[in-house]
């Protein structure tokens, strides 16, 4: 015969009122506890210390707003999302200040990015042989 009784005692269900405190009991699950936290911080230390943005280690400063577990999934979420726009925003805007470029300072854009070798060609001929378009 088991020491364990088949079935639960229904006193085991119901909330407990009193009990008896004994701090000593304590402090095992207390150490635990702080080793676990302890670890558990040295993990996010290294993840935080590691990613930064321009030496800015950003994920500490969130990490002081919120430990919202759905809440900081959302913002990994919506960081991913957020990336790709951004990455083909960027394209776009590197192309539009190429002709900003051009539409301020059109003879600049022209001598830096023309190819005069075939304008230069004809004139040269047109000096040596004449216009022959006359």
């Amino acid at each position: 015969m088991t020491s364990y009784p088949e079935k639960i005692p229904k006193s085991a269900s119901q909330q407990m009122k009193n009990f008896y405190f004994n701090l000593d009991s304590s402090k095992i699950v207390k150490s635990d506890l702080e080793n676990q936290i302890s670890n558990l911080d040295d993990r996010i230390n290294k993840i935080v210390d590691h990613f930064t943005l321009d030496d800015i280690p950003i994920i500490r400063f969130i990490l002081g707003q919120s430990h919202d577990k759905e809440e900081l999934k959302k913002l990994s979420k919506a960081l991913d999302r957020v990336a790709d726009l951004v990455e083909v925003k960027d394209k776009l805007i590197e192309k539009l200040q190429v002709i900003k470029t051009a539409e301020k300072d059109p003879n600049w854009f022209a001598l830096t990015f023309g190819d005069f070798s075939i304008d230069v060609d004809l004139e040269l001929d047109n000096i040596l042989y004449g216009d022959t378009n006359d």
